[in-house]
């Protein structure tokens, strides 16, 4: 064996690999520039009641009164309000970001925004009263002539509205009428009108300050038009702070050390930073301590999950005031979890000077210890967020995304099951499984909310028992029905029908439980998730996001695709077989993470039920076109050895061996791999159980590959007999007899493509054409000017030769007829008599196509 054998050995071997991810890297790019699945991210406007912002100006700025008899309630709402603007990561500007660096990378003239900062102050002062108070530089925001376009609306997406911002009223409200209430609108109610606000400066206005105050708030399309550009890591906070400026509390700076807010009335107070306590999953709370500018007290602000913050509280009597407002909390916090809200707790503490220097001690002995950091950095956590007093508690509407429902039930449809993987509460999260279509109120819900490893274990093997008896069966470890292949997600699925009575919701205090290996928990829960068409894991923490899934792929034997749009979800996405990132508000992190990136929920529809269809159909019949052609060309080989004996002796030229992967049969494979469409687009998305074709893996089967070997063998056989014969008893010269054999198989071999081709466009007629086009061109001039070339034998003027004679087409075609005629009928009798799914659908559809266009023919005829 030479050189050149092993060259083009190697070559065929390196194809097949190269060809496989040529045709999935054009599958994402497919995906990527499929322009039905972009959309622009359009903002939607928050419903403010102006009436109301009116009158808290009024109350704020008017109100003579200093003390009364609600000022408790007023310096809740206050710091409640204070909380909502302080305890988060925001950043805020008042303009957008100009790029003033030159092409060197140096910052110039930085002064520039200063001057037009002063300038439009002198501006708003020169349009003020000389003889005001001083507090009218206050009110300077309500008189700009030309607000910005940009700052007229709360814009950012859809999906994060922030709603039911309300104070646990203990006297006047009570739950039901509230929720009764705030079903006809998202109108807040008067939750600020109060008398005073607790750091009022200057409340003695003159006769003329009122008037003037009262038209401008009055004529003032939004007095908050002025509003500076707010940056989020979360929409939540986001909603928040947006929130809190709605109504007069409002962000205006924040550096790494201090930030500052503006009250309703018009004061600016600068709180300094000394510590943040982000958020993580395990604390499911974040606090920032701060130190009051006048008071100079140090002050804990913090929110977080209902389940971090109330067990926290500082205790109270029974029958106090206080008592009471934390019961209304908790009940506020159940009725909007049913509504599908994400809820929030907010709480404060006053720490004293003593208590955060020992405290602050030992968080920078943490900070800077090398071993068990991140355990003793949470007892620093633990150690001051407690005995927190509780001042409200917020629901944020965490808004479906428009075509949500109808994707999960395309995607339902097409077989596949979804575990829905959260860290929001039960309720909300059940509540959004409702509206989303998961869940229908037709199923039976089985809810497994466990405080302990035998409550845990007792539900799980209750269900299974319940569930095994309603189905017959009389052992507990029943064998399941297998439906699909090794490897599909119907391995250890029952019947449809079965399967879609129930769904499962389990919580993160019980997760704890199940994937802790110690309990032999997990295979008695996967079997019981077996018997439900959905699951929902409600509180669930990242690292629980993670391991559900390498549980679920690796014990259940399944494919899995995970999707996400935070931070939180990166490890899910990771340890799936395919990550999904949703780019949008919640950051890139989960997209840079993912193997594909989308925009909206929706266009996972079309992503799985059109693209992945194809990439799968393309993709196998690549495979097995590939290893036909290759089995076929070395078959034709192998008889003329067995035909001479196994001499050694090769009849096809070496750079016909080397050139018939790389150049001559290259482009139908990238035809079928990347642009055939075996079913048009909205037929795969109309009709989602098609999908099972790649889910089931009904392509690529055994079967199917020992027959494409078949096939090879057989079509060997008749391009080298055929040959043969023809020119039996001839003076043909061997590299003669090569050309012609290699002229057969490839015609073969493309006509064989033709067959195997679904949708017929120009790129697919270009292949097959320009194959032809450069064996020929490379035939002709190789044949005609390398007469001694690498040191190989010389065919000079070989095709020439063979061309003029009328036995080279002869057996050309005869090859192509005999060895085509199996593989033709094949065909035929696949589609007329065993034709699967695709095929059904495809031909109905031309069926209708056909009767409407007679219709409307004899429409017309008449």
């Amino acid at each position: 064996m030479d050189f050149h054998q092993v060259t083009a050995e190697s070559i065929q071997k390196i194809f097949i690999y190269l060809f496989i991810w040529f045709s999935r890297r054009c599958a994402v790019a497919g995906t990527d520039y499929d322009h039905s699945m972009l959309e622009s991210d359009a903002d939607v406007s928050v419903l403010v009641n102006q009436a109301l912002v009116r009158d808290l100006q009024r109350e704020c700025a008017l109100s003579d009164q200093v003390h009364s008899a609600r000022s408790a309630d007023s310096a809740r709402i206050q710091e409640f309000l204070m909380l909502l603007a302080v305890c988060n990561t925001v950043v805020c500007a008042r303009h957008p970001h100009h790029d003033i660096m030159n092409a060197s990378g140096i910052v110039e003239d930085p002064k520039n925004f200063e001057r037009i900062d002063s300038n439009r102050s002198e501006q708003s002062s020169s349009s003020t009263n000389s003889q005001s108070l001083p507090t009218d530089e206050k009110y300077a925001c309500l008189e700009t002539d030309t607000p910005s376009p940009i700052l007229n609306t709360f814009g950012y997406d859809r999906r994060y509205i922030p709603t039911t911002l309300t104070p646990i009223d203990s006297v006047e409200s009570s739950t039901s009428e509230y929720f009764q209430n705030e079903q006809q609108s998202i109108q807040r109610p008067k939750l600020l009108d109060i008398p005073s606000i607790i750091y009022k400066k200057d409340s003695n206005l003159t006769d003329e300050q009122k008037a003037r105050l009262n038209r401008d708030v009055s004529n003032t399309s939004s007095p908050f038009e002025l509003k500076p550009i707010f940056e989020a890591e979360s929409p939540d906070e986001l909603a928040l702070v947006d929130a809190a400026y709605i109504y007069g509390c409002r962000l205006v700076k924040r550096t790494p050390t201090a930030v500052t807010v503006e009250t309703p009335e018009l004061v600016k107070m600068t709180y300094d930073i000394l510590n943040v306590l982000p958020f993580d999953s395990t604390r499911k709370r974040m606090s920032v301590i701060v130190r009051h500018p006048y008071t100079k007290q140090i002050i804990l602000y913090t929110k977080g999950a209902d389940s971090a913050i109330l067990p926290h509280l500082t205790p109270v009597e029974d029958d106090s005031e206080q008592k009471l407002f934390i019961t209304k909390t908790d009940q506020h916090l159940n009725c909007y979890a049913r509504e599908g809200l994400r809820v929030l707790v907010m709480a404060k503490r006053v720490v004293a000077q003593h208590q955060y220097d020992e405290w602050l001690k030992k968080h920078h002995e943490a900070e800077l210890s090398n071993h068990n950091m991140e355990k003793r950095m949470q007892e620093s956590y633990s150690s001051i967020e407690c005995n927190f007093t509780l001042l409200g508690a917020t629901g944020i509407e965490d808004r479906l995304q428009e075509g949500v429902p109808e994707t999960i039930s395309s995607l339902i449809s097409a077989g596949i099951k979804f575990w829905v993987l959260t860290g929001d509460k039960p309720e909300t999260a059940i509540n959004v499984a409702y509206s989303a279509k998961l869940f229908s109120p037709q199923m039976e819900l089985i809810k497994i909310m466990a405080r302990s490893k035998e409550a845990a274990e007792a539900t799980i093997y209750f269900y299974l028992s319940q569930i095994e008896r309603s189905l017959g069966h009389e052992e507990t470890d029943t064998e399941m029905r297998p439906v699909g292949g090794s490897g599909d997600n119907n391995r250890y699925s029952i019947s449809n029908e079965i399967s879609r009575e129930r769904a499962l919701a389990v919580d993160g205090k019980t997760l704890t439980f199940i994937l802790d290996r110690r309990t032999n928990l997990t295979k008695p829960f996967l079997k019981l998730t077996e018997y439900c068409s959905s699951v929902l894991c409600c509180r669930a923490t990242p690292l629980q996001k993670a391991y559900i899934v390498r549980v679920v792929k690796e014990e259940m034997k399944m494919r899995t695709l995970a999707i996400g749009d935070g931070a939180n979800d990166v490890s899910m996405i990771q340890t799936a077989d395919v990550g999904i990132g949703i780019s949008g508000q919640e950051g890139m992190q989960a997209v840079m993470a993912a193997d594909f990136a989308i925009t909206r929920f929706k266009y996972l529809r079309a992503m799985l039920l059109a693209h992945g269809h194809w990439s799968y159909d393309r993709l196998s019949r690549m495979v097995l076109y590939f290893f036909y052609k290759n089995a076929a060309f070395v078959f034709l080989c192998f008889w003329f050895q067995f035909y001479c004996g196994f001499s050694g002796t090769v009849m096809i030229d070496q750079m016909y061996l080397m050139l018939y992967n790389l150049l001559f049969t290259s482009l139908p494979p990238v035809a079928i791999g990347v642009y055939d469409k075996d079913a048009p687009y909205d037929i795969l998305l109309d009709k989602p159980y098609l999908y099972v074709r790649g889910r089931l893996n009904q392509v690529y089967k055994p079967y199917a590959f020992w027959l494409t070997m078949l096939d090879a063998l057989y079509q060997s056989v008749c391009i080298f007999w055929v040959c043969q014969l023809g020119y039996a008893d001839t003076d043909v010269d061997v590299f003669e007899f090569g050309t012609v054999s290699t002229t057969a198989c490839m015609f073969v071999m493309l006509c064989h493509a033709s067959i195997e081709i679904r949708s017929w466009t120009i790129i697919q007629v270009a292949s097959i054409v320009l194959s032809v086009g450069a064996f020929y061109l490379y035939s002709l001039l190789y044949n005609a000017y390398c007469v001694n070339c690498f040191g190989l034998p010389s065919t000079y003027w070989t095709i020439q030769m063979a061309m003029t004679r009328p036995i080279y087409w002869l057996v050309t075609l005869l090859s192509c007829v005999l060895a085509l005629i199996p593989r033709l009928m094949y065909r035929v009798g696949q589609t007329l008599l065993v034709a699967d799914e695709v095929t059904k659908v495809i031909l109905n559809q031309r069926r209708v196509n056909r009767r409407e266009s007679t219709v409307r023919g004899l429409r017309i005829t008449l």
